[in-house]
């Protein structure tokens, strides 16, 4: 089996699965921080703590299972085992390893992850949290088009560093666009490949403006969509920080039985203490995507 070696969050990732998305390394190293590989993966996993209805967790592993797509097992923060089934497409497979699987990942390697859009400003890394559909991919794309470069987009990890600042780490160059964002973007999706055969949303490269190291975390901007007519931005301060950086954890519900509670806690109360946060409410029809990334930008900028 061929393996290439990537590079993605810090990391470097040795794969039997081609990652088109992600930024390939020229030599694949003795020892890579994270094997990728295809082989059997148990139906069940023996000692779970945790089950939902499609996973099954426990200390250092988790257990993903997909009908008609793939099962994967992830270990100890450094292996993704791929039993993939027949009728699965390589997209398929690779939406979900670098969503919920690689999300269970990193939080097995005790990172702070956020589902989360982030591109660089002078000031540091910006986030942009919200439910899905409340344009976190669409204003980091509106922002990439004024010049900024993206961080990360969707899964977005940040650690602590040699001084316990929280910094946001460098995920891989591509945005997930709807097809009617993209056309409102200028970008057409003739040539672009789609994050899942049936759906309209297509993987859009962003090499030319991506951010490839990590960068001190400075803002996070919590995205609401309301039947409103106004535009508003308020600070969120003391416990409020908190409460909406757990609310916009990545796959959260995965924490309890891989036991990582603990540590994120402590990620997240540093990333409450260092950021700016604030909640931006926005009317949901039309949206006015320009009119958004006009006051976002003026208060990073500011």
């Amino acid at each position: 089996m061929t393996v290439t070696c990537y590079t993605a969050y810090g990391l470097t990732i040795a794969s039997e699965i081609a990652c088109p998305m992600l930024r390939k390394l020229p030599t694949v190293p003795e020892t890579a921080d994270v094997q990728i590989r295809y082989g059997a993966v148990p139906a069940d996993l023996e000692g779970a703590v945790a089950k939902g209805v499609l996973y099954q967790a426990k200390p250092n592993q988790f257990l993903l299972k997909l009908d008609k797509i793939a099962a994967f097992l992830i270990s100890n923060g450094n292996e993704v085992l791929i039993e993939r089934a027949p009728e699965a497409t390589d997209d398929e497979v690779l939406l979900f390893l670098f969503g919920s699987a690689f999300g269970a990942l990193l939080h097995q390697r005790g990172l702070l992850v956020l589902h989360a859009s982030a591109v660089e400003t002078e000031r540091g890394a910006v986030l942009f949290v919200g439910h899905s559909g409340n344009g976190k991919s669409t204003l980091a794309a509106a922002l990439r088009k004024r010049g900024y470069r993206i961080l990360a987009d969707d899964v977005c990890a940040l650690a602590l560093d040699a001084a316990g600042n929280p910094i946001v780490l460098p995920g891989f160059p591509q945005l997930k666009l709807w097809a009617d964002t993209a056309k409102k973007l200028e970008h057409e999706t003739g040539s672009l490949r789609r994050v899942r055969p049936q759906l309209e949303k297509f993987a859009l490269p962003v090499e030319d403006g991506f951010v490839d190291e990590p960068r001190p975390l400075f803002a996070i901007y919590h995205l609401i969509s309301q039947n409103t007519q106004e535009f508003k931005m308020e600070a969120v301060e003391d416990a409020r920080k908190f409460q909406m950086i757990l609310f916009n954890t990545y796959r959260g519900r995965f924490l309890d039985g891989l036991e990582m509670r603990r540590e994120h806690f402590k990620l997240a109360t540093a990333a409450g203490k260092a950021a700016r946060v604030l909640r931006v409410t926005r009317p949901s029809a039309p949206f006015l995507l320009e009119e958004l990334a006009d006051m976002v930008e003026k208060d990073f900028k500011q």
